[in-house]
C-alpha cells in the first residue's frame, strides 16, 4: 500500500514538475500586435489629427460641412475627433452618417452611445453613459445594415495605446473593409 501511494505521489510530482506554465506579464512588442496597412489608405479627419504618422496612411484634414456638401469624394475612412462630437451629433448630419458607405469612427465615445449619430430620437444628453462605451466607435452602411465597431482601451492604457495602436487598429479595419468592398462583397 505504501508503495502504491509513493508511486502515485512520484507520478504527480513528475507531472507537476514536467508541466511548467510560463506566465508572461510583459505585453507583446507593438510590432507584433498591430501592423501598418499594406495598401494606401486616405482617411479624412475632422478636427486636429490626433495620431502620429503611419506608413501607408494619408490623413486629410477636412471640416464636416465640406465632406457632407460633396458626397462624390470617397475616402477609405472618416475620423471625427472628440472636439467635434457635439457638431457631428446634430440632426443635420444624421442622414449623411446613416447612408455613408465608407467607415466613420468617432474618437472619445467612452461616455456616449454611438447611435446618437444615427438615431433621430436620441439627443447628445440622452445618449450619455458613464464611461462604459468604447474609446472609439465606428460604423458603416453595408448591404442595407450598419456594421459597427467598438475599440476599447486596455486597463491602464499607455500613450501608445491611445495613439499609434488606435490608428493601427482603425487602419486595419479600414483595410479589411476596403479589400472586401473592392472584391464586390459590398453593395449599396
Amino acid at each position: 500500500m505504501k508503495f502504491k501511494i509513493m508511486l502515485l505521489i512520484s507520478i504527480f510530482a513528475f507531472l507537476f514538475v514536467g508541466c511548467d506554465i510560463n506566465v508572461v506579464n510583459d505585453p507583446l512588442p507593438q510590432a507584433e500586435i498591430y501592423h501598418p496597412p499594406s495598401s494606401l489608405l486616405e482617411i479624412a479627419i475632422v478636427g486636429k489629427v490626433p495620431f502620429d504618422s503611419v506608413r501607408n496612411v494619408n490623413y486629410i484634414s477636412k471640416n464636416l460641412k465640406d465632406i457632407v456638401e460633396d458626397p462624390t469624394i470617397h475616402y477609405d475612412g472618416l475620423i471625427i475627433t472628440k472636439d467635434y462630437l457635439a457638431e457631428a451629433a446634430k440632426q443635420e448630419y444624421r442622414d449623411f452618417f446613416s447612408n455613408l458607405t465608407y467607415p466613420v469612427f468617432f474618437m472619445g465615445t467612452e461616455n456616449l452611445l454611438a447611435k446618437v449619430f444615427l438615431d433621430d430620437r436620441l439627443t447628445l444628453d440622452a445618449a450619455r453613459i458613464d464611461g462604459f462605451g468604447a474609446n472609439v466607435s465606428g460604423f458603416v452602411l453595408s448591404e442595407g445594415k450598419h456594421l459597427e465597431w467598438g475599440l476599447y482601451l486596455p486597463d491602464n492604457p499607455t500613450e501608445a495605446d491611445k495613439d499609434i495602436n488606435m490608428v493601427l487598429r482603425i487602419s486595419n479595419i479600414l483595410e479589411d473593409f476596403k479589400r472586401k468592398w473592392n472584391k464586390g462583397l459590398h453593395s449599396d
